[in-house]
């Protein structure tokens, strides 16, 4: 799954612009992985990226929706919390989102154009 992740990643980045926006990516997949199996594998943990930006959405004040494939909702805390955990031991530039959608988006918007405005490190040209 990581892998296809990186792959779909590369191929948005070659024909998007200067950020590249994802709801998921290999980290997140070593987060599930520990859900749902127990533990994280090396492999996925290997295939994680350092992004320049990573946001990371609250569950608090935003509801539940069940479409049949989620866990369930007495998980959000446990899984909001382990993102905190894994983001913050990665290194990788995190916000956190919380508040209404509004204020969320303001500040995911805030945060995007602060990296912009920053400048970055040029990645390796892909192939």
């Amino acid at each position: 799954m990581a892998q296809t992740q990186n792959r779909a990643e590369d191929e948005a980045a070659r024909s998007g612009g200067p950020i590249l926006v994802g709801d998921t990516d290999a980290r997140a997949t070593a987060v599930w992985e520990e859900r749902y199996l127990g533990s994280r594998s090396a492999v996925t943990l290997a295939a994680a990226r350092r992004p320049d930006l990573y946001l990371l959405t609250d569950h608090e004040g935003v509801p539940f929706e069940d479409d049949g494939l989620r866990d369930g909702e007495h998980l959000r805390g446990w899984m909001t919390g382990r993102f905190r955990e894994v983001l913050r031991d990665s290194g990788v530039p995190v916000r956190e989102l919380s508040g209404p959608p509004e204020v969320r988006l303001a500040a995911a918007r805030a945060a995007c154009a602060d990296l912009l405005a920053n400048g970055w490190a040029l990645k390796p040209p892909l192939g």
